[in-house]
């Protein structure tokens, strides 16, 4: 297979991952504020959604005020913003045309309708009915997307390239929302936290994973507390998406595209091998211990991978 080939094939698994986790993020954060205690502000939500994000740079360059609408629509539809989530869009649907001759026509058609649907959103609609139904739209086509590729491509390299970027991409995304919630959760004042506020900010982050019912069937509705979305969101092996559970199918991935080659101790299938056996032996006390360390080690740890990735097996 021709490098640039499985390029494309890995970044059409990101790209879906990131447009899938971004809309879930931004629908989660903003009809949590609905429900936002009174001790907090708005201004913190529409914050956090930028450095989820990590645009927060790009929308004060543009000077643009912090509303709603503004920084909605910045992360939504803006076509001048290269990391919108229409934009990304396009970027999935370069790549997926790029190799149509290796995915079925299904997949391409999925692709298609999800990039034409998705142009159809304006910023007066989007002003006037908030950012559900787009986000909702990308949810939905996103999942069709993974359920096309699931049940129409052979079980060979493309189809474990693109599961490469996936899983890749979900469990970056899942350190960067961990990062920004923990930070949220930081910069409360101690005089404004109570039981309230703890439990409003845990079951945000795990409505912001995709996680809360999951968690509440998983701990039998307890109530969530730090070590809890710890083990949920990092160590659950039956959450599909949790850094471990992505870390062990990433690593299966890279072994099939490297044909079964020995891992030197250079090379990213060893590199995948490590960091995950060393996250399965971990537990939530060492990870709380570690605080403010363990998660941007693990997600610098991961773009390493995801740079190595692309040198060993992408460069052309």
């Amino acid at each position: 297979m021709l490098s640039r080939t499985a390029n494309n094939l890995y970044w059409m698994g990101r790209y879906a991952e990131r447009i899938g986790q971004l809309a879930q993020y931004v629908s989660a954060q903003y009809l949590s504020s609905s429900d936002i205690p009174p001790s907090l502000n708005k201004r913190m939500v529409l914050e956090s959604l930028l450095r989820m994000a990590q645009a927060s740079d790009n929308f004060q360059e543009r000077q643009l005020p912090l509303t709603d609408h503004e920084v909605i629509t910045f992360l939504t539809i803006d076509e001048q913003y290269p990391y919108s989530i229409r934009n990304y869009v396009e970027q999935l649907r370069d790549n997926t045309k790029a190799v149509r001759s290796s995915i079925s026509l299904d997949v391409w058609e999925a692709t298609n309708r999800f990039y034409h649907t998705t142009r159809s959103f304006s910023t007066d609609e989007l002003s006037k009915k908030g950012p559900y139904d787009f986000c909702k739209h990308c949810l939905d086509n996103t999942s069709i997307l993974k359920g096309v590729i699931d049940n129409t491509l052979l079980r060979n390299y493309e189809w474990s390239l693109i599961y490469t970027g996936m899983h890749l991409e979900r469990a970056m995304q899942m350190i960067q929302i961990l990062l920004v919630k923990l930070e949220d959760i930081k910069n409360v004042p101690n005089e404004k936290r109570n039981p309230a506020i703890n439990n409003y900010h845990w079951s945000t982050l795990l409505r912001s994973a995709g996680g809360l019912d999951m968690s509440r069937n998983y701990y039998y509705g307890t109530r969530p507390t730090r070590e809890l979305v710890t083990d949920f969101l990092v160590l659950n092996r039956k959450f599909p998406k949790s850094i471990l559970y992505n870390l062990e199918k990433l690593r299966n991935h890279v072994k099939i595209i490297s044909n079964g080659k020995p891992a030197s101790p250079d090379s990213v299938e060893f590199k995948i091998g490590k960091l995950t056996a060393h996250t399965q032996y971990l537990t939530v006390p060492e990870i709380m211990e570690q605080d403010d360390t363990f998660l941007p080690t693990l997600h610098h740890e991961l773009y390493a991978v995801g740079s190595e990735l692309e040198r060993q097996y992408f460069t052309f």
